[in-house]
């Protein structure tokens, strides 16, 4: 994808990842940050967070569930994304782009999200993950693009939420 600055080196120490705008999965994913919603074609999705790092670590979790069964695991890689956009939608669509086209090229599957910076002009994250093996993580679902259809981040009774759909 355009745009996005990367650097990929093996992973820290699990416990240095852990802020308030990380998302990792231990145990599978539970489902209290994100619903799916209906969609005649493709899948889509409502996801929430305190903050817009949140909202942004919490699509990228929802984008990965939709993608494969989610197990354990404890991440071995990982790649740093710095992005610029014209607006927070057009960012997020960066964003889970990257973490798509990072599972598509090298067969990253991310298992923890760190946003550290949600700027329209410095927008910086990191994808914490593994290898796929299609033998531990079943493809749920084979998804093509992010789609701006529909997407307009909000925010609602302290929290942001966004709605997105994934063509599958």
């Amino acid at each position: 994808p355009t745009g996005a600055t990367l650097w990929i080196q093996p992973a820290l120490k699990w416990p240095i990842f852990l802020n308030r705008a990380s998302s990792f999965i231990m145990n599978g994913f539970d489902s209290v940050f994100y619903e799916p919603i209906p969609h005649t074609a493709d899948i889509g999705f409502k996801v929430w967070g305190k903050t817009r790092e949140e909202l942004f670590s919490n699509a990228a979790r929802a984008l990965t569930d939709c993608l494969v069964e989610v197990s354990d695991g404890i991440p071995n890689q990982t790649i740093f994304v710095n992005l610029k956009a014209d607006s927070y939608e057009a960012l997020l669509v960066q964003w889970l782009t990257e973490v798509l086209y990072h599972f598509e090229t090298q067969s990253l599957l991310g298992l923890g999200f760190s946003v550290v910076s949600c700027e329209l002009e410095n927008f910086k994250a990191t994808i914490h993950g593994i290898e796929w093996d299609p033998t531990q993580q079943r493809l749920k679902t084979q998804i093509k693009a992010v789609s701006f259809h529909e997407m307009k981040i909000q925010e609602k009774e302290g929290q942001f939420e966004v709605q997105v759909i994934l063509d599958v």
